[in-house]
């Protein structure tokens, strides 16, 4: 199974020119922020260190990729050249792929938890990156929420439609499985910037894609991402109140 391809509703020209369209949009509502920024409260005012900084950040970053994101798979991949969104894998799926995604997401958020360990010790200058989002728990209720519902919900969503649902088809559809497998994690795991996030989530990706791509279904992958996610925000609150 792995040296085969599977099919994909958009040939190699299409599915680039929706890539590019991703990459195009997510830079410009992203540059489009900072200016926006610059003009009206200003850059510096902006990255003043406050109490809830970093999760405006996280907030802004994975709004933008989910507008990104949605624009682009609805307007384009699914709309522009009518592509149902059942070719995307959003077909029934049963409870129990449901339990072994559940299984699976929980097994890799302690490799991640391993993992982190490791690079704390062989790459000690990544420590600062491995902070969590949630530095003061003394924010306000509303960016709690905005935070907790892109984190947990949608972002694990949009996230599996466009890398599984789009990217990892089509790549597969034009190359082995393993090698389509291997490409889009680390394409995912990029999208995530920060280096220790980088690996983390490409390692995931790689235990997503299985689920994917043997239930035929982009259900489980949601499900693993969406708990995945949850226990990520969970053991960050955690650790606060054990401070």
């Amino acid at each position: 199974m792995l040296t085969h391809r599977l099919t994909s509703p958009w040939n190699f020209k299409q599915g680039f020119l929706i890539l590019l369209s991703f990459v195009v949009l997510y830079l410009a509502l992203s540059a489009g922020h900072m200016i926006w920024v610059k003009y009206t409260v200003g850059v510096e005012q902006y990255l003043t260190k406050q109490t809830d900084f970093f999760v405006k950040v996280m907030i802004t970053s994975q709004a933008i990729k989910a507008l990104a994101i949605i624009l682009v798979i609805g307007l384009i991949a699914t709309k522009y050249y009518r592509v149902s969104w059942h070719a995307l894998g959003f077909k029934a799926t049963s409870w129990r792929w449901v339990c072994i995604a559940i299984v699976a997401a929980i097994l890799a958020f302690i490799v991640r938890l391993y993992l982190m360990k490791w690079l704390a010790t062989e790459v000690p200058a990544w420590v600062k990156f491995m902070q969590p989002p949630l530095q003061d728990l003394s924010l306000s209720n509303a960016s709690l929420a905005t935070y907790l519902l892109l984190t947990i919900i949608i972002t694990p969503v949009v996230e599996e439609i466009f890398f599984r649902g789009f990217l990892f088809q089509w790549m597969s559809s034009n190359r082995p499985v393993w090698l389509a497998a291997i490409v889009s994690s680390i394409m995912f795991g990029v999208s995530h910037i920060v280096p220790p996030q980088a690996i983390a989530a490409a390692v995931l990706s790689l235990v997503i894609i299985v689920l994917f791509v043997c239930s035929g279904s982009i259900w489980p992958a949601i499900v693993a991402h969406v708990v995945n996610n949850t226990l990520s925000v969970g053991y960050n609150l955690m650790l606060h109140l054990n401070d």
